[in-house]
């Protein structure tokens, strides 16, 4: 018995040998199925265990999968796909961290998030995207 657990992790090794293993759509997959798990076990909503269970074999799937180029095109795109909201998250957190001390409002000619520093009175602000000139107050 002492044997066969000094070798398993070679054998493990061997095994995926040429094989995807975990990347970002994976982690995604399995984070969504726990989450989904959590949610039946509070409101017993039976559906929720299905699609926790049909997203955990679909996690294995790729796991083991040896198409290696289409398993990363998936990847790819996945990662494409939330660039955006990472994005929106990091600058909520930005916005949190820096609350004391900046002022964020949104230019009214393209939208993008502007900041100014506290307590420095009346500022002119100039949009660096569409040049729009804006008066605030910090």
């Amino acid at each position: 018995m002492k044997n066969f657990f000094a070798q398993l992790p070679y054998k493990i090794a061997n095994m995926m040998q040429g094989r995807r293993g975990m990347d970002n759509l994976n982690i995604a997959l399995l984070v969504v199925a726990v989450v989904l798990m959590v949610l039946e076990m509070l409101f017993g909503w039976r559906a929720l265990s299905w699609l926790s269970f049909l997203l955990l074999i679909l996690a294995c799937f790729r796991c083991y999968s040896k198409n290696i180029p289409a398993r990363e095109n998936e990847n790819q795109k996945w990662l494409a796909a939330s660039v955006k909201p990472k994005r929106w998250w990091d600058m909520l957190n930005t916005m949190y961290e820096n609350r004391k001390t900046m002022k964020y409002f949104r230019c009214k000619g393209c939208g993008r998030i502007l900041s100014i520093p506290r307590g420095k009175g009346t500022l002119r602000i100039v949009c660096p995207k569409c040049k729009t000139e804006v008066t605030k107050k910090s």
